[in-house]
C-alpha cells in the first residue's frame, strides 16, 4: 500500500457537491487518509471562466501508478468532465501529484506532477493535510514549496468549516473594483441558487444617506405589531454580523447563516464581495421564509448596489447628502439620481422632505416619469408630541408616515426599539455615554442640537475619509458643547487621517483606539461617541471586551489605486 496525493477541482455546477461526489468514487478502491480544507481560486492559464473550488486528499493505494491514473481518469468520464479544449471548464478535474517517493517521467504520466511549483491552488491544499512531505523531485517539504509561492491573497481563499470561520472568510474578501460596481454578478448567482423575490414578499427597498436603518427597522417592528412576518437586511453591523439579517426580530441562526454561505459559495460562479455574500444568504434565506414584507437597505446608492435585484419594490428615500462622490456623483443631483436607480416603473415611492429641494425635486423627476405614485413627508407629518428634529424622532415619524400609506393602519401599541449605536446610552466605570453614528453633515447637526440639553463634555471621533468630515468636526468644535474633542484613527481601511486636525485647540489626536478611550475616561466626564458607524462598533467592543468584525465593502476607487 502506497500513499499518494490527489488534487481535485471544479469550476462548474454544485462543485462542493461535485468535489464530494468524486472523493466518494476514490474511495471505491483507496483508503482516504485525509481531506483539506476547500478552497476557491481564482482560474489559472485560461481566465475568462467561472472560479474554481480546490481541494486535496491523501490517498493509500495498491494501485500501481498507471492504474491510479487511469481510475482517475474513469472517475472523471463518468461525472461528464468534456475536454473542450485546453484549460477548458470542468466539471472534475483529478491530478496525481505524488505517489509514494516516486519520479516518473513518461508520455502518459508525470509524478510529481509538472506544474505543480507554481499552484498554490495544488500546494496550499497539501500543506494543509502534509506539510512535512519531502517533495521527491525539489528534495523540500511542501510546508517549504508553500512559502516560495508568489500569489495575492485573493488569488485562493479558504472555504469556512463552520460559523466562526465565516467571519474570518467574510471579513478578507477584498472589495469590488469600482469600475466592475454593478448587480450582474449577483443577479447570476441568484439565478443559479434558484432564488425567487417573488417569494420575499412586497419588498420595500431603502436609500439614503442618514437615517436608512432606523427607518428600516421601525418600519418592520409598526409592520410586524400588525400581524404580519416581516424581514430585514440593514448594514452595517456592531456588535454581531448576523444584527444584518433578521426574522421577525430575530437574528438568522448561525447554523443556517453558515449552511446560506456554503450554498452560494458552492454554485457562484465568481468571487463575491463581502456585501454581495451577505446580501445572496439574506435573499436567499428571505425567499426560504416566505415573509409578507420584505424591508432591503442599501448598501451605497442605488442603481448598482448588490441589492438592487428587485423586479417590483416600494422605494424610501432617506435624507441625501453629498457622500461616496468618486462614486455615486459629484453633486447632490447626481447622487439623488444614482439612488433613484432603485425606483421601479408603476410603484411606491416614499421621499422625505427634509431633504433639499433640489433632491426631492429629482428623485420626484424619476418616479413620475415611471408613473410611481409618490409621497412625500415633511414636518406637518411628524407624530404628536414629537415636534422636534430629533433624528430619532424624524425616522420614526417617517416610519409611522409610510405604514399608514402602505397599509392603511398603525398598531394601537408600540414600543420603541433601541437600535445600537443610534443614540445608545450605557453606563461604564460610573461615566455615562452616548453613541450615535453621526456621520453626514445633516446628522451631526441635529445631533448637536439634541445634546444642547444634555450633560456631555467630551466628544470622542472617527470618520471615513469618503465623507466631509471636514464640516463635520467644524461643526462639533463650533457647537461649544464639549470640553475636549478626541480624534481617533479607526480600524477601518476607509479610516481619516485625524493627524489632518493637530494643532486645533481643544483638540486631542489618537491612533490606537484603547488610548484614546482611556484618555476619554480620565476626565471623568459623561462622553459622545460618534462619527462613523464601525468606530462606534470599535468603541463598544473594547468596553464590552469584544473584537469587532470589519468587512471590506466600499468598492474600490481605481483612480485611488493609480495614485498610491
Amino acid at each position: 500500500m502506497i500513499y499518494s496525493f490527489i488534487s481535485i477541482g471544479t469550476n462548474i455546477g454544485d462543485r462542493i457537491y461535485n468535489i464530494k461526489k468524486a472523493i466518494d468514487f476514490i474511495s471505491q478502491k483507496n483508503q482516504i487518509i485525509d481531506i483539506s480544507s476547500l478552497y476557491i481560486t481564482k482560474p489559472m492559464y485560461y481566465l475568462n471562466q467561472p472560479y474554481f473550488i480546490n481541494c486535496a486528499i491523501k490517498i493509500k493505494t495498491s494501485l500501481s501508478p498507471y492504474n491510479l491514473l487511469n481510475f482517475i481518469l474513469e472517475i472523471e468520464n463518468k461525472m461528464g468532465r468534456k475536454r473542450s479544449f485546453k484549460n477548458s471548464p470542468r466539471i472534475i478535474d483529478l491530478d496525481l501529484i505524488y505517489y509514494g517517493d516516486l519520479i516518473i517521467k513518461s508520455k502518459k504520466l508525470f509524478i510529481p506532477h509538472p506544474k505543480l511549483y507554481e499552484r498554490a491552488f495544488v500546494l496550499i491544499p497539501l500543506s494543509d493535510i502534509d506539510k512535512n512531505f519531502l517533495d521527491p523531485l525539489k528534495n523540500k517539504k511542501i510546508g517549504d514549496l508553500v512559502k516560495n509561492l508568489s500569489f495575492n491573497n485573493d488569488e485562493i481563499l479558504k472555504i469556512p468549516s463552520n460559523f466562526k470561520e465565516t467571519l474570518n472568510f467574510i471579513s478578507k474578501i477584498p472589495p469590488r473594483n469600482a469600475n466592475d460596481f454593478n448587480t450582474k454578478y449577483i443577479k447570476k448567482t441568484i439565478k443559479l441558487l434558484g432564488t425567487s423575490q417573488n417569494d420575499c414578499g412586497k419588498v420595500i427597498h431603502i436609500t439614503g444617506s442618514c437615517g436608512k436603518t432606523a427607518t428600516a427597522f421601525y418600519i418592520a417592528k409598526l409592520i410586524q405589531r400588525l400581524g404580519y412576518n416581516v424581514c430585514i437586511y440593514t448594514s452595517p453591523h456592531i456588535m454581531d454580523i448576523r444584527e444584518r439579517i433578521i426574522f421577525n426580530g430575530k437574528k438568522i441562526p448561525k447554523k443556517i447563516f453558515y449552511k446560506k454561505i456554503i450554498k452560494v459559495i458552492s454554485v457562484a460562479q465568481y468571487l463575491h464581495s463581502s456585501f454581495e455574500y451577505m446580501t445572496l444568504i439574506a435573499i436567499d434565506w428571505f425567499s426560504e421564509l416566505k415573509p409578507d414584507f420584505s424591508i432591503i437597505e442599501v448598501g451605497m446608492g442605488g442603481k448598482n448596489d448588490a441589492t438592487n435585484i428587485f423586479e417590483k419594490s416600494i422605494s424610501v428615500f432617506t435624507s441625501i447628502t453629498l457622500e461616496h462622490s468618486n462614486w455615486l456623483g459629484k453633486n447632490i443631483e447626481e447622487i439623488a439620481k444614482n439612488k433613484s436607480g432603485i425606483i421601479k416603473s408603476g410603484s411606491f415611492v416614499f421621499i422625505s422632505g427634509f431633504n433639499e429641494k433640489k433632491v426631492i425635486e429629482v428623485i420626484k423627476n424619476i418616479a413620475d416619469a415611471k408613473k410611481c405614485v409618490t409621497y412625500i413627508f415633511n414636518r406637518k407629518n411628524l407624530i404628536e408630541n414629537s415636534k422636534t428634529n430629533s433624528f430619532k424622532n424624524i425616522n420614526l415619524s417617517y416610519a409611522f408616515f409610510i405604514v399608514k400609506k402602505l397599509l392603511n393602519k398603525l398598531p394601537s401599541s408600540f414600543i420603541i426599539p433601541q437600535l445600537p449605536a443610534r443614540q445608545k446610552v450605557l453606563s461604564y466605570n460610573g461615566i455615562k455615554f452616548f453613541f450615535d453614528g453621526a456621520h453626514t453633515t445633516l446628522s451631526m447637526k441635529i445631533l448637536l442640537e439634541y445634546l444642547k440639553k444634555l450633560d456631555y463634555r467630551i466628544c470622542l471621533a472617527s470618520f471615513l475619509k469618503d465623507k466631509s468630515h471636514k464640516d463635520i468636526i467644524n461643526l462639533i468644535l463650533e457647537s461649544g458643547i464639549f470640553d475636549k474633542v478626541i480624534l481617533v484613527k479607526g480600524t477601518s481601511q476607509r479610516t481619516f487621517n485625524p493627524y489632518d486636525y493637530r494643532g486645533i485647540s481643544n483638540v486631542k489626536i489618537f491612533s490606537n483606539q484603547l488610548n484614546a478611550l482611556n484618555f476619554a475616561l480620565s476626565f471623568k466626564k459623561n462622553i459622545v461617541v460618534t462619527g462613523s458607524l464601525y468606530f462606534c462598533a470599535d468603541i463598544l467592543a473594547l468596553i464590552n471586551g469584544k473584537k469587532p468584525l470589519h468587512l471590506l465593502e466600499l468598492a474600490i476607487d481605481p483612480q485611488k489605486l493609480i495614485a498610491n
